[in-house]
C-alpha cells in the first residue's frame, strides 16, 4: 500500500472517512500508483477476518457489480474508489429528465438481478439509500460485508421495496414513477420472490414500466 489518505462524508473518533460500518471504515488510498478505496477491518468487528466479505465482492464482480476487487487480507479490502452521491442523496437532489432518473432505476435492478442469479443475497438492500452510490459511470451497489450465499436472495425484491413502499423514502422515486400500480406490482413482486425466473423479474419492470 502506498499510502492513505482521511476525507470523506463519515465521521470516526474525530476524522472524515469515505464509509463506516459494523465490520470496518473506507479510507482513500493508492495502491500500485492507483487511486483506491482501503477497507480496513475495524478492532470491534464482529467477525475474525475480510476473507468472506472479500470473496462475495469477488463473487459479485462476476456477475458484473460492485466496485472492482484488487487484492485483500485478513484484515484489509483494496477495491475499486467509487465516488458519488449516495442514491438517497442523488434522488432528493435530482432535478432532471424523467428518463434519466428512470434509466438508473432500471439499471440498479439490473444489477441486483444480476446478484440474485448468481446466488449472492447483499443484505442490506432494504436501506437501498445508502447501499447504492451513482457515480460518473452509473449507479454501484457497494458494501458487501452482510451478504451471504447461504439463504434465499431477495435482492430485487428488497430494492423494489425500500424504492416504491418504503413511506419515507417512497414518494421520492415515485413522482419519477407515475401511474404504477402497486397492487399489481407486489402481485408481480411475490411471483418473482416464488419462481426467481427471467418471465417474472420482466414482469416487475412492466409492472414499473420499464
Amino acid at each position: 500500500m502506498g499510502a492513505v489518505a482521511l476525507g470523506g462524508r463519515h465521521g470516526v473518533l474525530g476524522h472524515m472517512v469515505l464509509g463506516k460500518g459494523h465490520v470496518g471504515v473506507v479510507l482513500r488510498a493508492l495502491w500500485r500508483g492507483l487511486e483506491t478505496a482501503l477497507k480496513a477491518r475495524r478492532t470491534d468487528a464482529d467477525r475474525p477476518s475480510m476473507m468472506e466479505e472479500a470473496e462475495h465482492l469477488r463473487r459479485a464482480n462476476e456477475a458484473g457489480v460492485g466496485p472492482r476487487l484488487h487484492c485483500f487480507s485478513r484484515d484489509f479490502i483494496v477495491m475499486e474508489l467509487v465516488e458519488g452521491p449516495y442514491f438517497g442523496e442523488w434522488a432528493k437532489a435530482y432535478d432532471g429528465e424523467a428518463g434519466g432518473f428512470r434509466s438508473v432505476v432500471g439499471e440498479l435492478l439490473r444489477q441486483v438481478r444480476s446478484l440474485d442469479q448468481a446466488g449472492l443475497d447483499h443484505g442490506e438492500l432494504t436501506r437501498v439509500r445508502r447501499h447504492f452510490i451513482v457515480s460518473d459511470r452509473g449507479p454501484v451497489i457497494i458494501d458487501f460485508e452482510s451478504a451471504s450465499v447461504g439463504r434465499r436472495v431477495q435482492n430485487v425484491t428488497a430494492t423494489v421495496q425500500s424504492m416504491f413502499m418504503n413511506r419515507g423514502f417512497g414518494p421520492m422515486v415515485e413522482r419519477w414513477f407515475p401511474g404504477v400500480d402497486r397492487e399489481r406490482l407486489l402481485d408481480t413482486l411475490k411471483e418473482y420472490k416464488s419462481s426467481l425466473s427471467e418471465d417474472a423479474f420482466i414482469g416487475v419492470l412492466e409492472a414499473l414500466g420499464l
